[in-house]
């Protein structure tokens, strides 16, 4: 009971200091996204320039550690660069949450000069702790440690999808690891603290945490608990409240709904800020407390006294009035932006494309009958896998092995065409025959339905495979108005020198550093890291984005929020209603909520 009282107690002082982390966090947030984020971004595009290497990508990885060592090099240290910004940004909050917690002002030149102190302390060890806590131990401890610079490092869907279909073993591995490094979370939330803190040895800041969180695990996770589920409630709440008078207003009294959105969204870009806020420091603040709590908070470093004292400065007329007129501005910039937000159209119409050519499992991917049912649904491409056969023809199929669709635990260019075609594929309770990609091209001419083409390769691909589909389809694809995408970015490429008509596009499993630079049309990207500003840079230089596979109306509803152009999918009517839905009955309501959606 004790426990759970200063949990509760601890709680109302974290909201409470509100405006003491407000400075802080929100300087960090800045300097890294506006600073820090293109300075790495652009360092690494010149790197890539300066080995003629067009895309950081698994595909050119092998290229990278074997031809160019220079680049290689440059992009270790590119990655360490990483490394210590984000120790540097996790030391100046911790920082700054610890002299909040002492009570005593510490001005930004003194808490950056302590901030650096820190950083000549970091040893290779160091580094490879920090990268440790940073992975397993703050994500797992129930508060994540905000970084803009590690936003993108997730976990993609498609890799996910892998392990946990049908997977048994698996999933009860993931499940046991899971509960292992969220014990070895809480064990070993102090250790970085301490050393940077107390400045203790890497080796016993491990010890003294573990001997620190012994018989105090629950009380530590009931903290997290307390404070993690309270932000959740407090801003999930917040937003269902807003969203619900803005919808109270447009049903009542309509001619005011624009004004009310207005001041909606407003407060919604208010909440949003203090969540950011509440979120990056939840994780300092509970780690600081409870080592005060328990008394072994240190005390104010010498580095702190040596400071020259800051002097209380009043407000002069000057300064409020400078303030004012800033405000003003701001407040005329937010109302502009918020009103025409809320006037224009928030989503894009996308084309819609199905997934290996099939439909809420209504058949056997990349086979003549699920072709023939899906295109009923009038999708505006049917997305389908090719690869070469043994004797250089092209079969449709997506897995560089036969055994899961054909129980044949052979490769598809291990077998000739004829030998393929042989072969009967079962999925989804059905079944149907292998097929050529002649006989799937001609199946989609008589249902007037056009093709999305995934061109697989694999290493035992034929040198000239891109100059023999180019000479044998090109009349085809280019009458039928048929595209093409890939894999691997050297196919993407040759295929648009081959046939400049070709509408051809690179797939990216993950998004790194942005479009690549190429000659391609548009970008096929695994939704997960997918956001607005690689849509937007990538519409800046002419190149359409399709996002895959997105099989949730949510999902759907955020990627037309960020404008993507095509979604491909497996729940090709799940996307259909979505579409109507979102273009033919969207509200401001709807907007606001569109809006609270896509942040991030």
């Amino acid at each position: 009971m004790k426990y759970l009282k200063n949990s509760f107690k601890n709680m109302i002082d974290f909201f409470a200091g509100t405006s003491a982390y407000f400075r802080d966090v929100l300087l960090m947030h800045g300097f890294m996204l506006f600073v820090v984020l293109p300075l790495l971004a652009s360092s690494t595009r010149f790197i890539l320039r300066q080995g003629k290497i067009e895309y950081l990508s698994y595909d050119t990885l092998p290229i990278i550690f074997s031809k160019h060592p220079g680049v290689l090099i440059a992009l270790i240290v590119v990655l360490i660069t990483i490394i210590i910004a984000v120790f540097f940004e996790f030391t100046f909050l911790l920082l700054s949450i610890f002299f909040i917690k002492k009570k005593e002002p510490i001005s930004l030149t003194n808490l950056l000069k302590g901030t650096l102190l820190q950083l000549k302390k970091i040893r290779f060890s160091t580094l490879l702790f920090f990268l440790f806590y940073f992975f397993l131990v703050l994500p797992l401890s129930g508060l994540g440690f905000n970084s803009d610079l590690l936003a993108k490092i997730k976990i993609p869907a498609f890799i996910m999808d892998f392990i946990f279909a049908n997977r048994v073993t698996f999933i009860a591995l993931v499940i046991l690891g899971y509960l292992i490094f969220f014990y070895l979370s809480i064990r070993l939330i102090f250790a970085l603290p301490e050393m940077i803190l107390r400045d203790v040895p890497f080796r016993q800041a491990v010890k003294e945490s573990w001997r620190s969180t012994k018989n105090h695990f629950f009380k530590i996770l009931g903290q997290f608990i307390v404070i993690g589920g309270s932000i959740i409630f407090v801003f999930v709440l917040s937003y269902t409240v807003i969203l619900t008078l803005q919808a109270i207003v447009e049903t009542a009294i309509p001619s005011y709904a624009l004004v009310s959105a207005v001041i909606a969204m407003t407060l919604l870009q208010i909440i949003l800020l203090l969540n950011i806020i509440f979120t990056t420091v939840g994780i300092f603040y509970i780690t600081i407390d409870y080592m005060d709590d328990e008394g072994f908070l240190p005390e104010s470093p010498q580095w702190f006294f040596d400071q020259p004292k800051q002097q209380k400065k009043e407000w002069s007329f000057f300064k409020i009035g400078l303030f004012a007129f800033t405000a003003a501005l701001f407040g005329i910039g937010v109302g502009t932006y918020n009103t025409n937000y809320l006037s224009n159209p928030s989503v894009t119409e996308p084309l819609t494309i199905s997934h290996r050519g099939v439909d809420a499992a209504n058949g056997v991917q990349n086979t003549l009958p699920a072709l023939e049912k899906t295109s009923l649904e009038h999708p505006t491409y049917v997305e389908m896998d090719i690869q070469e056969t043994k004797d250089k023809q092209f079969v449709v199929m997506h897995d560089f092995n036969l055994k899961k669709l054909t129980g044949v635990n052979k490769r598809p260019n291990q077998l000739t065409l004829a030998e393929l075609t042989t072969l009967t594929a079962k999925e989804n309770g059905m079944s149907a025959n292998v097929c050529s990609f002649d006989e799937y091209l001609k199946k989609a001419k008589n249902l007037n339905q056009k093709l999305l083409i995934e061109i697989k390769t694999t290493p035992q691909d034929s040198p000239d495979l891109v100059k023999r589909f180019t000479e044998k389809y090109r009349k085809v694809i280019l009458s039928e108005k048929h595209i093409l995408h890939t894999l691997t970015f050297d196919t993407a490429t040759e295929l648009k020198k081959e046939e400049p008509d070709f509408y051809v596009g690179y797939i990216l499993p993950f998004n790194i550093v942005g479009p690549p630079v190429s000659n391609v049309d548009f970008f096929t990207m695994e939704y997960t890291t997918l956001n607005r500003n690689f849509i937007n840079a990538a519409h800046n230089d002419g190149k359409k984005v399709y996002a895959w596979t997105v099989n949730d109306e949510d999902t759907m509803t955020r990627m037309m929020f960020y404008g993507v152009d095509g979604i491909v999918t497996d729940e090709l009517n799940v996307l259909n209603k979505t579409i109507k839905t979102d273009l033919d009955e969207l509200t401001y309501s709807d907007k606001l909520l569109h809006f609270v959606i896509g942040i991030g």
